[in-house]
């Protein structure tokens, strides 16, 4: 009953400090508590607020030669550091593991390079590996699957076999070889190469999403083969719980309204497994009515991975989109609009600047796209007001009311199964020398119920026994429960003082 009044109390409070700012009660004046104040706290939007699972992607996208590291990471520096929040490497499994068990991050030096450009930058990292090579300079697959006796059928890749060597496969007119998808020795090489990779990148500490379904054509899980029709399900199931029985730690997602159907992925991914959502195609004919159905009834009950329409590269001579039949596109800056349009509109997490060639496209042409992206892609969210006391007694117990608002296109997806709610809201007291005392989480305050634009509110009751009377300071921060309640998502207050992801709001007393 207690906590229904205080949350009343705020909701009163919140209009009447509207555009109000440390609003002090010394005697209980508008619905405050006696000693409490009101404390109206303003969002940093000055720039990039890395955070989790949102926000632009660097791709290396390597249908293709893969990048030279020192050579991407000197073309793409300036938007890692300006833009993006996470590297996404769409590689070949052939890549990854050239030989049986010889992993690309063990004994690539190149791929290694790559990988650490990307953390020196302050980049999560995000994965596809696909064993398909349809379009591809080599084969998906590494050889040593077809040497054990892998059954497969031929796909077509580039055209330019001076390229294709150390490990491509040629068949009639450049066409690489891919193992069905059924077929049990591919599926055993595979299950050891993902346990492998998981025992690697299983550590949201760097990586932000893996997808957990890269079957068919680019991934994407289209134009799938098998010896046995009839095992499409079993063989999705398959492999959908290879990734996630290795992957405890990070949310992985799938390409959804695949061929095999949104019904099927959503019985068995997303509702027995935790998945996400990632639609490539944003911007373009291939971001259908359905697809646009789906992502307005997933909203903010998954994670959703958002992808850009590929065109095959932007110059500004070259203009591939005007073969889209749904959309009149005239150049590459309503490309760009059609797609933050599409990202915007339907709670996309993420955008991609992509390769090298997109990004100049992307920064040269729609900066301010870029910009808008930047400061409300994904998700923003912060504490808009806080009720909360400046003096009290030790011992005593005192009520702290909050609200917060996400500012952001998107969610945070703090109620995906892999993420299981480690993220809550805490405020903490610190003392005159900048010691941390305690600090309390609020487990009622929800941040994956923190929709776009709207505002929630909460009450929260904290004991001061057992501290000390003196003089602190009020701290709150959104912590990580599996890291020791430390603070795990930057909240961007403006004008407050910070340390350790903890932001100063509040001095305190103990009498």
């Amino acid at each position: 009953m207690k906590r229904y009044y205080f949350q009343i109390l705020l909701a009163c409070c919140l209009t009447l400090f509207a555009g109000c700012s440390d609003s002090d009660s010394e005697s209980g004046q508008n619905g405050i508590p006696k000693g409490s104040k009101a404390i109206d706290l303003q969002q940093d939007r000055s720039g990039l607020l890395r955070n989790p699972c949102m926000g632009w992607g660097l791709y290396d996208d390597a249908v293709g030669n893969v990048a030279n590291a020192e050579e991407y990471w000197a073309a793409q520096d300036e938007a890692a550091r300006n833009y993006a929040s996470f590297f996404y490497i769409r590689w070949r499994w052939s890549e990854m593991e050239p030989e049986e068990g010889k992993y690309a991050w063990i004994y690539d030096e190149n791929y290694k390079k790559l990988i650490q450009g990307a953390l020196d930058r302050g980049l999560k990292l995000c994965f596809r590996i696909y064993d398909n090579g349809q379009d591809n300079i080599r084969q998906g697959t590494p050889e040593y699957v077809r040497a054990a006796g892998a059954q497969g059928y031929e796909v077509e890749g580039q055209n330019n076999a001076k390229l294709w060597t150390p490990y491509a496969v040629t068949g009639q007119n450049g066409n690489l070889w891919t193992p069905y998808a059924d077929d049990p020795i591919f599926q055993q090489k595979y299950e050891k190469f993902v346990a492998a990779f998981a025992k690697e990148y299983d550590n949201p500490d760097i990586v932000d999403f893996i997808d957990g379904h890269s079957l068919g054509w680019w991934g994407e899980g289209s134009h799938i083969k098998y010896l046995n029709s009839d095992k499409k399900k079993e063989t999705f199931d398959w492999f959908t719980t290879m990734y996630s029985k290795n992957f405890k730690n990070i949310i992985l997602v799938l390409p959804y309204n695949s061929e095999i159907g949104f019904n099927t992925e959503k019985e068995i991914a997303i509702d027995q497994k935790g998945y996400g959502l990632r639609r490539d195609g944003l911007g373009s004919m291939w971001f259908t009515e359905n697809d646009e159905k789906v992502a307005n009834e997933m909203y903010g009950k998954v994670l959703m991975v958002g992808e850009c329409a590929y065109w095959g590269g932007y110059t500004a001579a070259y203009e591939p989109f005007k073969n889209d039949t749904k959309y009149s596109f005239k150049s590459w800056k309503d490309v760009y609009n059609q797609s933050f349009d599409h990202a915007q509109t339907y709670h996309f997490n993420t955008l991609d600047l992509r390769t090298i060639t997109e990004t100049k496209g992307w920064t040269g042409l729609a900066p301010e796209l870029v910009r808008k992206f930047v400061l409300n892609g994904g998700y923003r969210v912060y504490p808009t007001y806080v009720i909360m006391p400046y003096e009290a007694s030790a011992g005593q117990t005192v009520s702290i009311s909050h609200s917060w608002r996400n500012t952001g296109y998107g969610y945070l997806p703090n109620n995906m199964k892999n993420w299981n709610y480690k993220y809550k809201p805490a405020f903490a007291l610190f003392d005159e020398s900048g010691k941390l005392v305690k600090s309390w989480i609020d487990e009622d305050a929800e941040p994956s119920q923190w929709l776009s634009n709207q505002r929630k509110n909460y009450t929260y009751e904290v004991s001061l026994d057992g501290i000390s009377r003196g003089n602190y300071q009020w701290a709150v921060a959104i912590v990580d429960k599996t890291k020791d309640n430390q603070p795990g998502i930057n909240i961007g207050i403006k004008d407050k003082e910070k340390k350790d992801g903890w932001t100063f709001i509040s001095e305190m007393t103990i009498k």
